[in-house]
């Protein structure tokens, strides 16, 4: 017997709520250590208080005290900071902290109230952080601890045993993309009578997916000459002419997996003779827009890939003008083949496919959310 299958009728609408990435903007922590210190000294008792504890004695009273932490009265601030030298870590600092904070003391006689007066107490502490540029050390005293040693009174000096916790945190502000959905509160737990219950969350204003936050680049490379002899066919009496000369070459295409984080830098100097013309050949070219690179699907990771954008390029004894490009980053051939063509046109500027070290030329894959 067959099921009773009903056909869906009507229009499926899409998640409201998708996951997809975000673009956030938190505080990072690159260092965070925990130190703890204790300060025991003796402090001056105020005349006014020495002269109640000495009628306290005289009429065989006994004294006790206590410590207690002035509220607000917490401060720690960074008061100088110098170079460590610490293997594997680099822009790690010899930090110099200052403590402070006010203690009141409390006198009793016989457990009757007599006086009372606040110390401040302020004192330093050194401790090794990751503190690169651009980050903030950040310092944050959590607990203090006081107490009162009555052993006998010195020269009308008491002592303090003072241990004092910070938190201190080396920190940033930076964006981050990540992988998200806005979130909804969660049922209300009733308490005694059952309370009415919502059924929507509060609505969130849809992110911008056409253009903010920008996709994670599927593969990155990068590519560099410097001042090698190369051949180069470059624009010529209607066609293209082989130019011997000196080719600089540095290409970075998403960096840390970013395509913001590329660049294009091509220079090229023509070297005079052979059959060469007389004709100044040389060229100099900046992209100024990259498109995300077409990763090659023939190995896993990708050995190979293709990237195309717009530049400016500066013909020797010409107008600078714009221009596209095509390059292909091969890190098995250890080639980078590289065309300029004008833009918006189909006439081929420079073409040139050069020969780079191994050492100077790399392609890897990115994770993708």
């Amino acid at each position: 017997m067959g099921k009773d299958i009903k056909p869906i009728q009507g229009k499926q609408t899409p998640n409201p709520n998708p996951i997809g990435p975000e673009c956030i903007r938190v505080t990072k922590v690159y260092d965070w250590v925990v130190i703890s210190d204790r300060y025991i000294n003796k402090v001056d008792i105020p005349k006014d208080c020495i002269a109640r504890i000495k009628r306290c004695l005289k009429r065989a009273g006994q004294v006790t005290a206590t410590c207690e932490e002035v509220l607000g009265s917490r401060d720690c601030e960074v008061a100088a900071c110098r170079p460590a030298k610490v293997p594997g870590v680099e822009g790690a600092r010899i930090v110099t902290l200052v403590l402070s904070t006010e203690l009141r003391i409390h006198f009793f006689c016989s457990g009757r109230f007599i006086c009372k007066f606040t110390v401040p107490v302020s004192f330093t502490d050194e401790v090794i952080l990751c503190n690169p540029p651009g980050t903030e050390i950040k310092c944050d005293i959590f607990e203090v601890d006081c107490a009162v040693v009555l052993s006998r009174l010195l020269d009308n000096k008491v002592l303090i045993d003072l241990v004092i916790c910070a938190d201190v945190q080396v920190e940033a502000e930076v964006k981050l993309e990540v992988e998200a959905k806005f979130c909804g509160p969660r049922q209300a737990i009733p308490v005694e009578n059952l309370r009415p219950q919502c059924d929507r969350f509060p609505l969130f204003p849809r992110q911008c997916p056409t253009f903010f936050p920008p996709d994670n680049c599927g593969c990155q490379g990068s590519a560099a000459l410097q001042n090698e002899l190369r051949t180069v066919a470059v624009r010529y009496g209607g066609g293209l002419l082989p130019v011997n000369g000196r080719l600089t070459l540095n290409t970075v295409i998403c960096d840390q997996c970013t395509l913001s984080n590329s660049s294009l830098t091509v220079m090229f100097q023509d070297l005079p003779g052979g059959t060469d013309p007389a004709v100044d050949q040389s060229f100099t070219f900046f992209a100024t827009q990259l498109n995300q690179p077409i990763c090659s699907l023939a190995t896993d990771p990708p050995a190979a890939f293709t990237v195309t954008g717009v530049g400016t390029i500066k013909l020797a004894g010409q107008e600078e003008t714009n221009a596209q490009f095509l390059m292909i980053i091969d890190d098995a051939a250890n080639t980078v083949t590289l065309a300029f063509r004008e833009e918006g046109g189909v006439e081929t500027i420079a073409d040139m496919v050069v020969a780079i070290s191994e050492d100077n030329i790399s392609v890897g894959a990115c994770d993708r959310f």
